[in-house]
């Protein structure tokens, strides 16, 4: 990933980002490309996917969307392009920018070297901002880890002890469903 040096307000980001063939995340004026994808990450992406919509699929009030949807922060003029997002209810988008998710419940970002710092740093700072998140997870792709954040009740952060381990097991807090690691780690080397 490259941050541009060039400053757009956030209207001209999603008006220029409209009409780019490849991704762009934005952070205050900032331009960031999204590389590409290395087999792998594909590969967990489409077995979360998989996992969650076999799962998720028949509940009509949920809705998962891998890696395309663009996501507003609550914070500062931040967008972004979640690796999976979960919506549960009416969903909100922007006014401007009907492609840009307003409201999602679950975020799941599959890290690599080079995105590691940011979905831990700069991104769940954001993240944190949006009133319907709830939780978080980071899902490794050169480990079999599984990490996850979840918003209590009192509207606090919680950080989770990682998993890890085909044989284990991630829960999520604000979903009844549990994620076998041997199935989300299913051709991936690691």
């Amino acid at each position: 990933m490259a941050e541009a040096t060039t400053v757009l307000s956030p209207s001209a980001y999603l008006e220029w980002e409209a009409e780019q063939e490849e991704r762009h995340e934005y952070e205050n004026g900032k331009l960031i490309a999204m590389g590409g994808s290395s087999k792998e990450h594909n590969r967990l992406v489409r077995n979360l996917t998989t996992i969650l919509w076999n799962y998720l699929g028949p509940l009509d009030r949920y809705e998962l969307y891998p890696s395309e949807l663009r996501v507003k922060s609550g914070i500062d003029d931040k967008y972004y392009y979640p690796d999976l997002v979960l919506t549960e209810g009416e969903e909100h988008y922007l006014e401007n920018a009907p492609d840009t998710l307003l409201n999602p419940l679950l975020l799941i970002e599959v890290l690599s070297d080079s995105t590691a710092a940011r979905d831990r740093g700069p991104k769940f700072e954001a993240y944190r901002a949006i009133n319907s998140l709830r939780e978080y997870v980071l899902v490794a792709q050169d480990q079999c880890q599984i990490e996850g954040f979840y918003r209590n009740d009192a509207g606090e952060w919680i950080i989770r002890e990682p998993v890890a381990g085909l044989d284990n097991t991630f829960s999520f807090i604000k979903l009844d469903l549990e994620l076998k690691l041997g199935e989300v780690y299913q051709g991936v080397e690691v």
